[in-house]
């Protein structure tokens, strides 16, 4: 049966479970592990790890599968093989950053479209025409701000790429967790780094993991869209510091 070792850059909440993805360690670019329901979502059973615990950002993660499951939004789907726990195999090198991560970000950090356009969302209906090339990228975004609705558990990210504004909605629950202590308000980065005391981090060193979400209609008259959202926060300078980079 196919296995695939990943760099995990992508771990959100998804229905009442989770979306993992990341890049392949082969250098075939994204990879998404899915399990055998409509629309994919893993939970615990299927995500846990040998040791017992679950897959983190920048882990390195061993999965087994039985077939490739593309759809029109999401062409990087495989389906896991359902009895087999999948297993750590350590953390990237720098070397592997280098090679397999850095090119994904310059791609999409230098261009004004993001996932094929540069709106926050895609017509269903014209991905079943002209299936997304990717669903996934890693970008250095612009003009970061983060926007906190504590109240009503909203959180987003806005930033510029290429010119254009984005604002996304942020699916990353360690990121959100970490969001709920801070009062309704928009953030810059060097707010949220102070307010939260994250001691790592680096305000100009953001990277974020966008997804193109499953088809979802407004409402009962519109018809269906993929919407964009951020999967996944990453801050460079802590990467680099916990794993002895620097």
């Amino acid at each position: 049966m196919p296995t695939f070792d990943i760099i995990c850059l992508a771990k959100s909440t998804k229905h009442g479970g989770m979306c993992i993805a990341g890049i392949r360690t082969d250098g075939l670019g994204w990879f998404r592990p899915i399990a055998n329901k409509k629309d994919g979502t893993l939970y615990p059973e299927h995500y846990t790890l040998e040791d017992g615990r679950e897959p983190q950002i920048f882990d390195i993660i061993r999965i087994q599968c039985s077939r490739p499951q593309r759809r029109c939004h999401h062409p990087e789907n495989w389906l896991i093989e359902p009895n087999k726990l999948w297993k750590t195999v350590g953390t990237p090198t720098l070397s592997q950053v280098q090679q397999l991560l850095n090119p994904e970000v310059i791609k999409h950090s230098c261009s004004a479209e993001l996932l094929g356009n540069s709106d926050k969302r895609i017509c269903y209906n014209d991905l079943k025409l002209v299936a997304a090339e990717s669903s996934l990228a890693l970008i250095k975004p612009r003009e970061l701000q983060w926007e906190i609705n504590p109240e009503h558990k909203k959180y987003r990210a806005n930033f510029s790429l290429g010119g254009t504004s984005y604002n996304f909605p942020i699916t990353d629950p360690l990121w959100k967790s970490q969001l709920e202590c801070l009062e309704e308000g928009i953030y810059s980065c060097e707010e949220v780094i102070e307010k939260l005391e994250l001691e790592n981090y680096d305000c100009n060193n953001f990277l974020l993991t966008i997804s193109l979400g499953e088809p979802f209609s407004p409402t009962e008259t519109e018809e269906e869209f993929c919407y964009k959202l951020v999967a996944a926060v990453i801050n460079v300078a802590d990467i680099k510091k916990r794993f002895g980079w620097i």
